[in-house]
């Protein structure tokens, strides 16, 4: 074998390669603080393209510029445009902006994810592409009830300063989720200890089309008070494993759902896909926006009985939570 050949890439090398070629189109720069610039991707909503980042990297709300990037090699920083804040997040660190006549690069599709997937992520804040490479370690339900997001990714990649904003990608350039380090700052703290995790795409969307349409993201209601408590035995087999569910402590006055529970219910499945309502996050990601004004099937235990009824939530209001 010559020296030559020990120098030439692999066929790996150049599919991952050929993926960041890819996704760097749809990466820019995001100027929104005094600081190291942050990282922003276009993502689609509503037939068009917005820059999502992170909320926390987004410490002015006036003078914000995107510099768009030309390519993913060095030196590769295009133009610079000005950039207006549609609305935050909080919940899971993402923010969206508009740029007037945004370039309409490729946006990468999104995937899904599963333990063990080889990814990189991408930055972008300096106006050339950066990447880290990694695996995902784990896919996990949000440890605090404060945050809305079901689900979290966490991958073993090292994120660079700025990296905030940018995507996690596969080895075809598609885009898992959008990377923070704003809720390890929360407390959320997940297998890969790195220092930030990844919001999954699909939760990035349901976020963007709420912004872009509303201004804020929106959330079910039907106005219950509840708390987890173990199942009677006699109904566990009508439920298969499921061991616990939600009994209701309080009904709010005139909320969807005064003419259907009752303080006491204990509620064990919601939505058109049964799904098991086993502690107060399952009802809270079942209350998504999707979910305003849609009749939604409730399945529930009264006086040793399994009961079924519908109610549609309303938006929340804002000092309640389910």
């Amino acid at each position: 074998m010559s020296a030559s050949d020990h120098s030439a890439p692999s066929a790996f090398d150049d599919i991952f390669a050929d993926a960041i070629d890819r996704a760097s189109a749809s990466v820019v720069s995001v100027r929104a603080r005094k600081r190291i610039p942050s990282t922003g991707t276009v993502w689609g909503a509503d037939g068009g393209a917005f820059v999502v980042t992170a909320s926390h990297a987004v410490e002015q709300e006036e003078e914000i510029t995107v510099v768009i990037g030309s390519g993913a090699g060095p030196g590769a920083s295009g133009e610079s445009l000005p950039a207006t804040l549609l609305g935050r997040d909080y919940n899971t660190d993402l923010a969206v902006l508009q740029v007037e006549d945004l370039p309409a690069p490729p946006i990468a599709e999104r995937a899904a994810t599963r333990i063990g997937h080889p990814v990189y992520a991408i930055g972008r804040p300096f106006g050339s592409i950066a990447a880290t490479f990694g695996s995902v370690t784990a896919i996990a339900p949000v440890p605090v009830s404060t945050v809305e997001a079901p689900l979290l990714i966490a991958a073993e990649v090292t994120p660079l300063p700025g990296f905030s904003g940018g995507p996690l990608i596969d080895s075809t350039g598609a885009a898992h989720g959008i990377n923070t380090s704003g809720l390890i700052r929360s407390g959320i703290l997940l297998s890969s200890g790195r220092g930030f995790v990844t919001i999954p795409a699909v939760q990035v969307s349901a976020v963007v089309a709420d912004i872009v349409r509303y201004g804020h993201v929106r959330f079910g209601w039907i106005g219950v008070g509840v708390k987890p408590v173990p199942l009677p035995d006699e109904v566990r087999p009508e439920l298969g494993e499921q061991a616990s569910g939600l009994m209701v402590t309080e009904v709010k006055p005139e909320s969807p759902a005064r003419e259907h529970l009752a303080i006491g219910d204990t509620l064990v499945r919601m939505g058109d896909g049964n799904h098991p309502l086993m502690d107060v996050g399952d009802l809270q990601s079942l209350l998504g926006s999707q979910q305003i004004g849609t009749p939604t099937p409730i399945t529930f235990l009264r006086n040793g009985a399994l009961q079924t009824t519908e109610i549609t939530p309303i938006e929340r209001p804002e000092r309640h939570r389910c």
